[in-house]
């Protein structure tokens, strides 16, 4: 038995040892260009396609081999390659005859018709289109490895001299089964049933919210790795991509193999590859495309045909990614990577490997595989509200559940990556890198069990002054079922403190339900609206924040109730009492009576609804993966003299957000909002249309930073309403190219408003106007043109133009920074 067994392994190791890779390229003779997908025939039942630079592994098992090489247009060479040769470059000659046309329906086509003709098919051959519905489970593997694949099962990953896992083997390892629900109603649907991260107790969900395989390949864009590509059978397809059938294929179901190249690489950004297409239905039977620029990457989808259904639908698809060369990026994790590392945004991948320790081989490899096909689903979908939902039990599934549920083969390599990550993650301490990473992207940092608020330690504005503060709450390491929130601050020109104290207790983090209870003394904006929900937390600048002047004092104490109500739907009912006070000479007449100082009594409701949105809820948390348009915001606020205030008003407010983003880069934003309010309503609860224009008379006395939705040649204090509307038109058109990093970007905007007061007496400070007639404003931004910096301009135009030039004219600093 013994001796059986040397045989075998004696056996296995000669077959290793006696083959031998050769890489080469296939170019043109003449030209010296690379020929993409030309075929390398090995033997009658193996071949090879080069990849898009010409490139290709020919691994021979024999001492001497014959190797026929074919291109469409290019004549046909036989060529001899022995163990000797380290590097082998065929040229072919170009010749006349070329595959132009194939006959479909008993009609010669060309090229462009073949296409033209798929496109039209794509309500038959898309499954999405074609079927009411299906269903189907899947399994995917997510790696993040180095070429050399070299694993000592010795190494100790806790040394000193190993600097990082990716020198010595994978470097990240995840496994993931889902199933997954399509209706034409509800859309899409997937329910993770097991995941599996090695070396973390709790699953990384960034990469569940990635678009690593997507489903189709008909649609307008192929997303990948947060990616945009414009699609190969998308209704623009004939605009962006070139076509050149390159052969046919045998078998019961013959494919054209028809070779796609991008038509305006520098504006609408497209992968190339070769697509096989069902000779009889035009269906892609397989795909591969690939990109060569700061990467590598190459995809590969299979599908299956279903005779029944005559429909050809995904079975596999694997996705990798390599070092390249070149000035194109492919965005993974909200970084990019290039060469070998996560370059300009910084995501979650540098967290778990630093950009200095990771070898130059890196690549990373996505595969799935599915099963269980059943094309003929049409039970209703639950929560359909989001995309992706994973189950309790899918971060406990046990060796079993794996071993059943695994459709591609976890081999010894795969253990070995797990076993040492696991050790790898705790030495490194990766689990605290990434929970920096969460609370830096809502604007804090975590300092032991504390999240300092970023936004509480430095602000300046024209009545403060300097602003310094601390503040922040306590996180899930103080406690996992409430923590407490404080801040205090100090303006160094009105040199006065500033201070708030909370608690937010909660009752379901899976549903985002909690209890808050608050207290603060602080100054507002007088006239300011603000939303409870759909606000950013945190901004790394606050444009208009600098130069308002026109303040109030408030002391507050109030509670409020967070509810999901579904995962597009966040909503909270906030009770509240406040005493306001004035720091300038306002009061607002009521029954006789002038009111400086007055107590409210406020129950608000506000509201976020995003529709187009995706999500992925977890038991823990509800994630946004992808930010759909449009999304509305509303609010209202009720404030009641009956409960010991001293006015009765209502205040409404709705937002509506749309953005159309394009291919090409360029997008259009339109906002717009609504505000009304009626009842004993004093000017600091009354509206103003977010002036950013300082009251000095020069233009470059006014030189600020623009902000994005701000009014930037309306002065401060100059309107205040009851009731207003605005709306803001901001394009962009696509970058303007110059170098790779150098990209500019032009934006034309258009902004207008209108209001008015229907007690305007009643304020005893009258130095404003209302809006009644309608106030205009265009300007352009050339943003971008050093780091984050850009220049804007604006022109106020309509009835409430002013005598001169400089009046009107606005001239300032854009800035544009992400966290």
């Amino acid at each position: 038995m013994k001796s059986m067994s040397f045989l075998f392994f004696f056996l296995v190791n000669l077959c290793v040892f006696a083959q031998k890779t050769i890489p080469g390229r296939i170019i043109n003779q003449q030209t010296k260009a690379p020929l993409a997908y030309a075929e390398i025939q090995i033997s009658d039942t193996q071949q090879i396609l080069t990849n898009i630079d010409g490139s290709f592994s020919l691994k021979l098992t024999s001492d001497s081999q014959m190797i026929t090489v074919s291109y469409v247009g290019f004549e046909t060479k036989q060529v001899e390659v022995n163990k000797a040769i380290q590097y082998l470059q065929i040229g072919l000659n170009p010749k006349f005859e070329q595959l132009e046309t194939v006959v479909v329906s008993g009609k010669q086509n060309t090229v462009e018709d073949l296409i033209r003709l798929a496109i039209n098919k794509r309500s038959e051959n898309d499954p999405e289109k074609a079927l009411e519905g299906f269903k189907y489970s899947s399994y995917s593997k997510f790696i993040i490895d180095n070429e050399s694949g070299n694993i000592s099962l010795s190494a100790d990953s806790t040394s000193a001299e190993m600097k990082t896992i990716m020198n010595e083997g994978r470097g990240y390892l995840s496994e993931k089964v889902s199933e997954h629900y399509y209706t034409k109603q509800a859309g899409n649907k997937e329910i993770v049933t097991g995941i599996e991260t090695a070396g973390f107790n709790k699953p990384v969900y960034n990469v569940l919210s990635l678009e690593v395989n997507p489903l189709s390949l008909y649609k307008e864009d192929y997303k990948l790795y947060k990616t945009e590509y414009a699609g190969p059978l998308g209704k623009q397809a004939l605009r962006n991509y070139q076509y050149k059938i390159l052969d046919t294929t045998g078998g019961e179901r013959p494919a054209y193999m028809i070779y796609f190249k991008p038509k305006r690489e520098k504006i609408v950004a497209g992968l190339e590859g070769i697509l096989y297409m069902d000779t009889k239905s035009l269906a892609i039977q397989k795909a591969k495309a690939q990109l060569l620029g700061a990467v590598k990457l190459e995809v590969i989808h299979n599908y299956k045909y279903f005779p029944e259904k005559d429909i050809w639908f995904p079975s596999d698809q694997t996705t990798t990614i390599k070092p390249g060369r070149g000035g194109k990026e492919v965005a993974v994790f909200g970084g990019t990577i290039s060469i070998g590392a996560v370059q300009k945004k910084k995501g979650a991948l540098d967290l778990l490997f630093p950009s200095e320790e990771i070898s130059r081989d890196l690549y990373l490899t996505s595969s799935i595989t599915n099963f269980d096909i059943s094309l003929d689903y049409d039970e209703e979908i639950n929560k359909p509200h989001s995309e992706i939902s994973v189950i309790q039990e899918a971060i406990q599934r046990d060796s079993m559940f794996w071993q059943k549920n695994r459709q591609i083969k976890f081999d010894s390599r795969d253990r070995i990556t797990r076993k040492k990550v696991d050790s790898l993650i705790k030495f490194r301490n990766i689990d605290r890198r990434i929970e920096k990473k969460n609370a830096l992207a809502s604007g804090s940092y975590p300092i032991g069990f504390w999240d300092l608020d970023l936004s509480k330690v430095f602000k300046f504005n024209n009545y403060e002054g300097i602003r310094l503060g601390f503040g922040g709450k306590t996180n899930d390491r103080f406690s996992e079922q409430f923590n407490f929130n404080a801040y205090t601050t100090y303006g160094f020109k009105d040199e006065a403190v500033k201070y708030g104290v909370g608690t937010q207790f909660y009752l379901n983090k899976s549903t985002g339900t909690n209890l808050n209870f608050y207290f603060s003394k602080d100054i507002r904006e007088t006239a300011s609206f603000q939303y409870l929900k759909g606000q950013n937390t945190f901004a790394i600048l606050e444009p208009r924040f600098v130069n308002i002047n026109f303040f109030y004092n408030y002391r507050t104490y109030w509670s409020s109730l967070e509810h999901r109500i579904t995962p597009k739907i966040k909503s909270e009912l906030r009770i509240g009492r406040e005493e306001i006070s004035q720091l300038f000479d306002y009061s607002f007449l009521n029954n006789g009576k002038a009111y400086s100082d007055y107590q409210l009594s406020t129950a608000t409701f506000s509201f976020l609804w995003r529709p187009f949105s995706k999500f992925l809820s977890t038991p823990e948390d509800n994630i946004l993966i992808e930010k759909g348009f449009p999304q509305f915001t509303g609010q209202i606020q009720q404030s009641f003299a009956t409960l010991g205030g001293d006015f009765t008003f209502t205040r409404i407010g709705l937002k509506v957000e749309h953005e159309i983003k394009r291919l090409d880069n360029s997008r259009t934003e339109i906002i717009f909002e609504g505000n009304y309010g009626f009842g004993d309503l004093p000017l600091t609860h009354s509206f103003h249309a977010n002036p950013n224009n300082p009251n000095r008379p020069k233009i470059f006395k006014r030189f600020s930073i623009a902000g994005r939705n701000s009014f930037e040649t309306m002065y401060f204090n100059e309107f205040f309403s009851d009731r207003q509307a605005m709306l803001h038109l901001r394009h962009q058109f696509r970058p303007i190219r110059i170098t790779n990093n150098f990209q500019p970007e032009l934006v034309i905007i258009s902004r207008h408003a209108i209001g008015d007061m229907e007690n305007y007496e009643k304020h005893l400070y009258r130095d404003f106007a209302t809006l009644e007639h309608g106030f205009s404003e265009a300007g352009l931004e050339l943003n971008k043109l050093f780091g984050g910096f850009g220049l804007s301009t604006a022109y106020r135009y309509g009835a409430y133009h002013l005598p001169e030039f400089i009046q009107n004219f606005s001239f300032k600093f854009t800035l544009q920074l992400q966290l």
